[in-house]
């Protein structure tokens, strides 16, 4: 698990490698097996999807592998680590504290990876609520976490079968739909960017139509 760095783009096979063999004793430490199996299951899942959809492979498998880096931490813990890094803690927020994993582990992870692309940062950054200018690595990422091969859904399979058959932008669509309908059937609060996002992308394609 986790050994497959194959990655011979941008970001090159010598840095995926040696961040790969920094990060994986790190994330053994702060994140219990399931954590740990879905981080190397998503860097290898973005990893594919970078291939198929012409991303840089060597950072979509760092992004991926490091995303959850913050998941393990408890939720006072995480919204303490948010204000510290100036997160606005609105009562969205405190109701759906979880998503305040990827901000505070962005941060984390710029500092303890300092030579890391900015692209990976903000992938890390982006891959729970999303945003409206979403890049490609950042689309991979976000996908590659809903489907690697840990997760089990009916959307999850319908996701995983329109792989390389639509481009990533439907992908994507389709994608954080599933995130919007989860949310709404099981009566969760939805951070008030989720909604920017979601709004974002069907003006887009209502404007593309």
């Amino acid at each position: 698990m986790c050994n497959n760095v194959n990655s011979t783009d941008v970001f090159c096979k010598a840095a995926v490698s040696k961040v790969h063999e920094q990060a994986l004793p790190l994330l053994r430490e702060r994140l219990d097996e399931y954590g740990y199996m879905h981080s190397c299951n998503t860097a290898e899942t973005a990893e594919y999807l970078a291939g198929l959809y012409q991303v840089d492979s060597g950072e979509a498998f760092i992004a991926g592998l490091l995303h959850d880096w913050d998941r393990g931490h408890a939720r006072d813990q995480l919204i303490a680590r948010a204000r510290d890094i100036g997160f606005d803690i609105t009562p969205e927020v405190m109701a759906a504290p979880q998503i305040l994993h990827a901000h505070t582990g962005a941060a984390d992870v710029r500092k303890i990876f300092p030579h890391l692309p900015d692209s990976v940062i903000t992938a890390i950054r982006h891959h729970t609520v999303g945003s409206r200018d979403m890049s490609d690595l950042d689309k991979v990422v976000y996908i590659a976490d809903m489907i690697e091969p840990s997760r089990s859904s009916e959307a999850v399979t319908m996701l995983r079968d329109v792989v390389g058959v639509v481009d990533l932008d439907t992908l994507f669509l389709q994608a954080y739909q599933a995130t919007v309908m989860h949310l709404v059937k099981n009566r969760k609060v939805m951070h008030f960017d989720t909604t920017r996002v979601w709004n974002a992308l069907i003006m887009k394609e209502m404007d593309e139509q």
